[in-house]
């Protein structure tokens, strides 16, 4: 059992009030008993000591003590710890870095992990949403912070999660944010970024808008990714922001595999003729590269594929004279889901064209596209039954619940 002990300072009687010590020292034992590690805490004030004491004690009989001083890291350290734990490759662990120095050092660095409370949490978002990023990243970036605090929650460092309690109007498992009409571009809004293009690269746009292809997975396009009798492409490789830098560059590094899939797990995409066309037309003007037959080259540096931020500057500079500086390369993506969806491809066939990790992704962000399917399944059903029920109108008669006159003697022999 914790006990607590008054150690009365020296200081007079009048500044006791106002000095630094700490009388009231509450003694315990770490889980396991006599083995546990003997602690001490001390308080300021008697009742803060008798909540700590009665809480250390409930913690442990409920088996999610945790050690306090574990809390005093700061989120900095843990964050650190977190990114070295798992089995990151380079690009994704630079990647993190740059995301913690814009989002999360500056409000949460410096601070014990175990101070941060829902609140915070709270208050972050509004920081977020006052610098001007939208919902959509917020919540994505709210989901990795989420994870930083699981980890800790599974090391001991803190006993709870403060992102699963900060917003409780949240639908639990709702993760995703769905996509709303401003997300989706039209048809003509596609063919004016499109037209407004480098040359040199119009056909990586083409495939973000007609085969939902990924910014990095646009620039990785092979002449041997293709099948051209087939019309399918085969999304294998992807331009990395950081890496395999020691092969082509700074920002330029081609690497096996896509999101959320190894290369020898490609996943396969429909190519639209008219889309063929257009890699065959970009092929005779611009010819292709590399042992691969890849599709676009850097400008300046020969035998190197372009510059990940040189593509996200042509499109923001594109879509900026297009009169639509609103929307980026993930736009495109929105355009192509939406069209599929629009006409009746099942969901299953989008994710999987796309690269979703599962059904689920697509259901949450683009699900709401779907919902006049009851509408379009009661007339899909009038057409194929109501429409042949024409020749047997007043021919298939309903039962009738009550005797007619002739039939009295056949009620009375029932009853």
């Amino acid at each position: 059992m914790a006990t607590i002990k008054k150690e009365d300072c020296t200081c007079p009687r009048r500044k006791k009030p106002t000095c630094p010590h700490k009388p009231y020292r509450v003694t315990y034992r770490e889980p396991g008993g006599r083995a546990g590690k003997p602690r001490q805490v001390s308080f300021k004030k008697l009742e803060d000591a008798e909540a700590f004491a009665v809480k250390v004690e409930r913690d442990k009989d409920l088996g999610t003590y945790i050690n306090p001083k574990a809390g005093m890291r700061t989120f900095e350290e843990v964050w650190h710890e977190w990114v070295g734990a798992g089995t990151l490759e380079e690009s994704s662990k630079r990647n993190y870095g740059s995301v913690y120095a814009n989002h999360y050092g500056p409000f949460f660095g410096n601070k014990p992990i175990g101070s941060i409370t829902p609140t915070t949490i709270l208050e972050w978002e509004a920081d977020q949403k006052e610098r001007g990023y939208r919902e959509n990243g917020i919540n994505g970036r709210k989901n990795v912070l989420s994870s930083v605090f699981n980890y800790a929650v599974a090391a001991e460092i803190i006993g709870r999660n403060p992102c699963k309690k900060a917003n409780p109007r949240r639908r639990s498992g709702q993760t995703l944010t769905p996509i709303t009409g401003d997300d989706v571009p039209s048809m003509e809004e596609v063919l004016g970024i499109i037209a407004e293009a480098p040359k040199l690269i119009r056909a990586g746009f083409w495939a973000m808008a007609g085969c939902g292809t990924r910014p990095g997975e646009s620039l990785a396009l092979s002449d041997e990714s293709m099948d051209w009798e087939r019309s399918v492409l085969a999304v294998d490789h992807q331009v990395s922001a950081y890496g395999c830098q020691e092969i082509s560059g700074y920002r330029r590094g081609v690497k096996r595999g896509t999101k959320h899939r190894a290369f020898d797990q490609a996943r396969r995409t429909p190519v639209p003729e008219s889309i063929n066309k257009i890699f065959d037309d970009h092929i005779d003007a611009f010819g292709t590269w590399g042992d691969r037959g890849w599709f676009f080259e850097s400008p300046r540096l020969n035998d190197r594929h372009p510059s990940y931020d040189w593509f996200l500057d042509q499109f923001k500079a594109a879509a900026k004279l297009a009169g639509t500086p609103q929307y980026t390369p993930k736009s495109f993506r929105h355009f192509f889901v939406s069209e599929a969806i629009h006409a009746d491809i099942p969901l299953f066939e989008v994710a999987a064209w796309v690269g979703h990790r599962t059904t689920r992704t697509t259901e949450l962000v683009y699900g709401h596209l779907v919902r006049r399917a009851m509408e379009r399944g009661a007339r899909t059903m009038h057409n194929r039954l109501g429409l042949k029920l024409e020749p047997f109108r007043g021919l298939i008669v309903p039962p009738s619940l009550t005797p007619s006159e002739e039939d009295i003697e056949d009620w009375d022999d029932v009853a």
